[in-house]
């Protein structure tokens, strides 16, 4: 087995520091340590790449490390070519773009992502210890509603900014090698990140990927809905027989025989056409908070708790789940009521 000795810097600090001694005031210079660590390779096919691809990846990334303008180039190309990700760095996002090459804390971050890339190489023969930093590098990103794209956009920057580096040096083979690292990374964090559709809309607090499914599940049984919400209304005036007073026209008709009456069977339409209509429109957001308001509005003035709200999300949750709805479905669906009865009755 042949070893290649390999130093990857481990951690690298950068610190901003005003240094009169050294520039003129107001100047910041960023002082640079690391601390280098080796690491034997070997050429087996273990791990998610082989042999070659990862000595190429390696041998690549080990040349143009030795450039420390390499860091701030990558992550100043990658906030240009998408500027709404700067916002993500709350301690350089409102710096313009054509100072942050020369501000302490851009700098700073930039060195911090070379030594987290240094560590990921590093650990490239071990599918074990991969594993391990990819999660280590995806649970500390999760919290930001970084999502795998911009990783793969982040791994285009670089791969650009290695081939200009590199020039000659950067070939067809190690580009190839480098595409196959980054789309490992890509996978791994991806476990620990949220997808776009996973994130939350700041608004309505709500998923795209709730949306879906309570969309999904819901066109799957909406045929039957008129039946589904009577059956939700007889539980629900028979567990709590005062929400049956808010109804004038049937409040005092025997639960049992509300079934054909007429006014009981046009307030059970009117309720199941309105939960289709929220339904369908759930993926427009102004729609969506439109009709939250309405419903808030439109009950406000019959005195209707948030108690019987909560407890109709409850039925409709059973009913749902004897449907035949799916675990995971059902889910999405607790969260989507969990918005609407905050929306239409909020805590107080």
């Amino acid at each position: 087995m042949q070893v290649l000795t390999i130093a990857l810097f481990l951690g690298i600090v950068a610190t901003a520091s005003a240094c009169a001694s050294m520039a003129a005031p107001g100047t910041t210079v960023t002082t640079v340590t690391t601390s280098v660590t080796t690491v034997s390779a070997d050429e087996e096919s273990t791990g998610i790449l082989s042999a070659n691809e990862r000595s190429l990846i390696r041998k690549t990334w080990d040349q143009a490390k030795k450039d420390g303008d390499v860091a701030p180039q990558v992550l100043f190309r990658f906030i240009k070519a998408h500027p709404e990700y700067q916002k993500k760095f709350s301690k350089f996002a409102d710096v313009p773009q054509s100072e942050l090459l020369t501000n302490g804390n851009f700098l700073a971050q930039a060195y911090t992502i070379l030594a987290g890339l240094n560590v990921v190489i590093q650990s490239l023969s071990s599918q074990e210890l991969l594993a391990n930093q990819l999660n280590v590098l995806g649970g500390a990103h999760q919290p930001r509603g970084v999502t795998p794209a911009m990783f793969e956009e982040f791994g285009v920057i670089v791969e650009q900014v290695l081939e200009e580096e590199l020039g000659n040096g950067f070939s067809a083979e190690a580009r190839q090698a480098w595409k196959h690292g980054i789309h490992a990374l890509v996978a791994g964090v991806s476990k620990t990140l949220k997808n776009p559709e996973d994130l939350a809309d700041p608004q309505t607090k709500l998923t795209l990927h709730q949306i879906r499914d309570v969309q999904r599940s819901w066109e799957n049984i909406r045929s039957g809905r008129n039946a589904l919400v009577s059956s939700i209304f007889v539980k629900l005036f028979k567990e709590t027989p005062r929400v049956q007073k808010h109804f004038a026209k049937f409040s005092s008709v025997a639960v049992d025989s509300l079934a054909g009456h007429a006014d009981y069977e046009k307030q059970v339409a009117l309720v199941a056409d309105r939960l289709d209509t929220i339904i369908s429109a759930m993926d427009d957001k102004l729609q969506l908070l439109g009709n939250i308001y309405y419903m808030k509005y439109t009950h406000l003035e019959r005195g209707i708790s948030r108690d019987t709200f909560e407890d109709f999300g409850r039925l409709l949750l059973d009913v749902l789940g004897a449907s035949g709805v799916s675990s995971d479905d059902l889910d999405s669906w607790k969260g989507v009521l969990a918005v609407f009865v905050n929306g239409v009755s909020p805590k107080k």
